[in-house]
């Protein structure tokens, strides 16, 4: 008879909570949101190096000297580096060709002779797109027999790998914050629910529930609460992504499924997270309150 009553209560419980929780659903849900957006960005924000390294190369002039089968020797030597992600060789000719496409005359009319040096066009690594990397590898390069120099833009690096490292570490601030507004937001909209089933949760007490039988209900709901909030937030963020993809596909990376994957995942972890241990902490709560004392809180 005792237990047709606690499974009549846990049934009456469960019906109830699926309605209290609407609004923790959707509370959670944006939260995960913004979640989901901020991981997005600081995604792009770590992959801004690589996404400007063919726009930022280093430049290996080679020796007057050197022949064009010597230029492609050096251009396999040069290929085998560990830190060159793409090299292009660039002849004499095609120095020429790029000047007088930008300045628009035939100059070599007037010099009779063509002065610009053949050279190879470098794009480094990512694991080396750095100003102490690309030192490094400039060092390298110079030590190969027939290159006169090896030139790279090092403020505009530097510029570009210094505010990367900014926006990164105030992304995790921000993140670090909104973690904590979201971990009190859903609690104070689970506390909420929780609250209004307090003589429910008493009810089951005084029948002889054990803590564990009073939990289960909420606990399991608590779990779903959450994978339908980062359900919900995940079809929100593909619907920002479609928005912006196709004005903003040069600036951020939209199409890497792997990285959706993991960010998915983590939204929908998270959110299960949160909300179970909010759950289990607030009940436990309430177990523990006597009858009495239900009327104060």
């Amino acid at each position: 008879m005792k237990l047709r009553k606690l499974t009549k209560i846990t049934k009456i419980t469960t019906s109830r909570l699926h309605t209290s929780y609407l609004s923790s659903v959707i509370s959670t849900a944006l939260v995960l949101f913004l979640l989901g957006v901020v991981g997005l960005l600081l995604y792009n924000v770590n992959r801004m190096p690589a996404a400007l390294r063919d726009h930022i190369v280093v430049s290996v002039t080679l020796a007057d000297t050197v022949t064009d089968r010597g230029a492609m020797q050096i251009l396999a030597k040069i290929e085998l580096k560990d830190f060159v992600y793409k090299a292009e060789f660039k002849s004499k000719e095609d120095a020429a060709k790029e000047v007088q496409a930008e300045l628009g005359v035939d100059f070599l009319r007037l010099l009779h002779e063509n002065p610009l040096p053949a050279r190879i066009n470098i794009s480094l690594d990512r694991d080396h797109f750095s100003t102490e990397g690309i030192e490094a590898a400039k060092v390298e390069l110079e030590k190969i027999a027939g290159v006169r120099e090896a030139r790279y833009h090092r403020s505009l690096i530097e510029t570009v790998v210094g505010n990367t490292r900014k926006i990164s570490v105030l992304i995790f601030i921000f993140v670090g914050l909104l973690l904590f507004v979201s971990v009190f937001l859903i609690n104070n909209t689970i506390r909420l629910a929780i609250h209004s089933k307090r003589f429910t949760i008493n009810t089951m007490k005084l029948v002889g529930a054990s803590t564990n039988f009073i939990r289960t209900p909420f606990l399991t709901s608590s779990v779903w609460q959450g994978l339908i909030s980062g359900l919900i937030a995940i079809v929100m963020l593909l619907g920002l992504v479609l928005i912006l993809r196709n004005d903003f596909s040069k600036i951020l990376e939209l199409t890497d499924a792997r990285m959706f994957g993991v960010l998915f995942a983590l939204m929908l972890f998270m959110g299960s997270l949160i909300s179970f241990v909010s759950t289990y902490l607030i009940v436990t709560k309430y177990t523990k309150i006597r009858s009495d004392d239900l009327w104060d809180i």
